[in-house]
């Protein structure tokens, strides 16, 4: 089993630009410690003291971005998709909540309780539904809310769309298309209600992208002159 993590990470994580090899060398040993271990924080995995003081160093090294280390992974997953024939790229954007204090003060504003604090993870994995695998993630954005601008929601209409939340969903599949060219067109994208959005639709139209997205109103159509859930309804 410690073989199969080794093995996972190094295909993962192995082709890194740290800057330094030995970067990428523990980047591989630890994510295989905790892919051997999963939940656990790093302090209670089984690790020596001498790797136990190597992880950390590498945490608090400013010099390794976690940009360098999620592309890692991007491009592993695009590797990967190559082996399908189709695709599905499942969209979400879960909300992280971090109690510690030691790092409350770094987050924004997250979930209902104003006190809260955490970041959101907008994330596409891509899925094969015929093997009914996971290959991998895609894409990820990461960010915190201003906590200044909490409770300003009804200013939202008059900001310009670059700097709406909503603009992740084209952003992300831009990133994505970026990255996997032409398989794309083996691609099919899945989002919730949120993505429900004209700009984003647009974009996917004219990009010629497959979508399936949840229906969060109705809509006019150019096949009737009722609105989508009526005419869905018939």
């Amino acid at each position: 089993m410690i073989h199969e993590h080794l093995q996972w990470a190094q295909q993962q994580f192995g082709q890194s630009d740290l800057g330094e090899p030995r970067r990428t060398a523990r980047l591989v040993k630890l994510a295989s410690t905790l892919a051997n271990e999963p939940g656990k924080p790093i302090v209670n995995v089984t690790l020596s003291p001498a790797d136990m003081e190597g992880a950390y160093r590498f945490i608090r090294n400013e010099n390794i971005k976690a940009e360098a280390i999620a592309e890692s992974g991007f491009q592993a997953t695009v590797e990967r998709a190559q082996q399908h024939d189709l695709l599905l790229a499942l969209e979400d954007t879960p909300t992280l909540i971090y109690q510690h204090r030691s790092i409350k003060g770094d987050l924004g504003h997250a979930g209902r309780g104003k006190a809260q604090r955490g970041m959101l993870a907008h994330s596409i994995l891509l899925f094969s539904p015929e093997e009914k695998n996971v290959v991998g993630l895609i894409e990820q954005l990461r960010w915190s809310r201003d906590v200044s601008k909490t409770g300003q929601r009804e200013q939202h209409a008059t900001r310009p769309d670059e700097e709406k939340e909503s603009v992740k969903w084209q952003t992300a599949s831009e990133s994505m298309t970026q990255r996997l060219q032409s398989k794309m067109a083996d691609v099919i994208s899945v989002c919730d209600r949120e993505a429900d959005i004209y700009e984003y639709l647009l974009y996917k139209l004219n990009a010629q992208q497959r979508f399936v997205v949840r229906s969060m109103q109705s809509r006019c159509i150019e096949e009737s002159e009722d609105k989508l859930y009526q005419f869905a309804s018939e």
